[in-house]
């Protein structure tokens, strides 16, 4: 999911992206995109410079070159919180992506202007009536320039920061809360959701594991961890545990991963270049077998272990996917 924050000047966009932080979105600010070009160029990264390279870049390389970037530096992470959008187009990118909202932060000028000072994001002796002058500006620049007032009208929810960081909290809160009943889930969380409710099937308690093996959106097969068949399952006849703690483990059960291989074997489904949903990642033997059945992408829920698995697939180009911060 990704959400993006547009507002005035000091209405607490920093502070919002901050709080969705929390929340497990990976931050990210189309300034701090300008910042690292003005510095690259050795230039003070003044508001002013900034809103006219801002408009350099839209009208160099297009609206959504900064976002193009920040997408790029975001190395697939599933949930991003983008701040300082400026111009409509800059959400040619996302705004089409599952669960894509876009908030608009607002507070009255003075106070506004009071933070910015106290940031230091102002220069000194800027005085207020400049600071509003300078805002007419970026409300309604014109087409490939800053344009705040099509942002407002735009976006799913203003909020006014006008009160403290707490009442903010809460007013997000409140937005996201909505905004969450209303989105669809991603195709990574819809098949990792998936994935859980297969683990339910699991009769080995030391661990209950789901795995979901799909290619170009279409579910192959399904395997959760259990014993042979027709033979008595852990809840019946209990673990049977082999090494010695912190490395004991039950081998009276099949892992969740092999038995989706098997399900797909037993079917005549081929599995070569599909994506593995798995609630915990694979241990290594898991992964050897997954690996040469040609999986080229693993998804899991949770880190399991052994970080030989890791290596390995960065060795071999199978893609790991973290998804422990999703649902």
């Amino acid at each position: 999911m990704i959400i993006a924050i547009a507002g005035t000047n000091g209405a607490g966009k920093d502070e919002a992206a901050r709080y969705l932080e929390g929340k497990g979105f990976s931050p990210f600010s189309l300034s701090d995109e300008l910042r690292e070009l003005a510095r690259q160029r050795g230039q003070e990264p003044t508001r002013e410079y900034l809103q006219q390279l801002g408009n350099e870049v839209r009208a160099t390389f297009g609206d959504a070159h900064l976002t193009k970037l920040v997408l790029e530096h975001s190395e697939g992470k599933p949930h991003l919180v983008i701040s300082s959008i400026r111009n409509l187009g800059e959400l040619e990118p996302v705004r089409t992506t599952d669960g894509f909202k876009l908030l608009f932060i607002d507070a009255p000028v003075k106070l506004r202007y009071e933070r910015a000072i106290a940031r230091g994001r102002v220069g000194e002796g800027f005085s207020l009536e400049e600071f509003a002058a300078l805002e007419e500006k970026e409300l309604n620049a014109g087409a490939g320039k800053q344009n705040l007032a099509e942002l407002r009208e735009a976006a799913d929810a203003v909020i006014d920061n006008d009160g403290s960081v707490e009442e903010l909290h809460r007013k997000l809160g409140e937005a996201i809360g909505n905004l969450a009943e209303r989105r669809r889930l991603s195709w990574d969380e819809y098949f990792m959701q998936i994935a859980r409710t297969v683990a339910t099937r699991s009769t080995c308690d030391r661990k209950y594991v789901g795995a979901v093996l799909v290619r170009d959106r279409v579910i192959l097969s399904t395997g959760y961890n259990g014993s042979i068949s027709g033979t008595p399952h852990c809840d019946e006849a209990g673990h049977m545990i082999v090494g010695d703690p912190p490395n004991e483990h039950c081998v009276r059960t099949i892992h969740a991963e092999i038995n989706a291989i098997a399900q797909a074997a037993r079917n005549g489904v081929n599995i070569s270049g599909a994506t593995l949903y798995v609630t915990c990642s694979p241990c290594w033997e898991c992964f050897k077998v997954l690996a040469n059945s040609g999986i080229r992408r693993i998804c899991y829920g949770e880190f399991y272990r052994d970080e030989r698995v890791l290596e390995a697939a960065a060795q071999i180009g199978v893609e790991m996917v973290d998804l422990s911060g999703v649902l």
